[in-house]
């Protein structure tokens, strides 16, 4: 009986201190987190650059009994750009560039001392781009106000705009899980499947 009551204590004291290492993660991952630059593509046409930023919150709540969470708020910086053809007037291939803001929104959980669960909501995502930020560029017509270059760019915002909504869909739609969660002052390593992440706490008092 003795050795039933030990067992009991063990098991208890194993699980206080779970609980105490999930709180402790959940602290410690409250706030701002900002990434490196990453190349993401739609394997066709479009390259683009993202450094992306983590926001989380609420790390003082509880979902249910015994976990740690909150919300989530990734925002993604992108540099995008694609080569298209001209018209019968633009004999040359163009490239065009662009800038663009993407969001989404979801909730994170902590499920063990080193991993969070993440639920990201596809209906959430929303890629801004500013048309008028948006250069082509080729070799032998520089001049934007061409109306040419003006009627196609026009229509290629809208193509490369969606182009990166739905790259980003398909990576947030693979994204459920931080790994090895790794934080030691302002650095923050994690895994998600087999890629490895650095992010760098950012000040809030800014």
């Amino acid at each position: 009986m003795k050795g039933i009551y030990c067992l009991i204590s063990a098991a208890i004291a194993l699980t206080l201190a779970s609980c105490d290492e999930n709180a402790r993660l959940a602290k410690e991952i409250h706030g701002t987190w900002a990434g490196t630059p990453e190349n993401v593509t739609d394997n066709s046409a479009i390259t683009a650059t993202l450094i992306e930023t983590y926001s989380f919150t609420d790390a003082a709540g509880t979902l249910s009994k015994g976990a740690y969470g909150g919300d989530i708020s990734i925002t993604g910086m992108i540099s995008c750009s694609t080569q298209i053809l001209g018209d019968s007037t633009l004999v040359e291939p163009m490239t065009l560039t662009a800038s663009a803001v993407s969001t989404i929104n979801g909730t994170w959980t902590v499920i063990d001392d080193d991993e969070i669960a993440l639920v990201l909501n596809p209906e959430t995502l929303v890629v801004n781009m500013d048309p008028e930020a948006v250069t082509v560029a080729n070799n032998v017509v520089t001049n934007n106000d061409n109306p040419s270059i003006e009627k196609l760019k026009s229509g290629m915002v809208t193509t490369l705009r969606d182009g990166i909504k739905h790259t980003l869909s398909m990576r947030y739609a693979s994204i459920r899980q931080l790994d090895d969660i790794k934080i030691k002052g302002p650095l923050m390593k994690f895994e998600i499947g087999k890629n490895d992440y650095v992010f760098t706490k950012q000040d809030e008092s800014k």
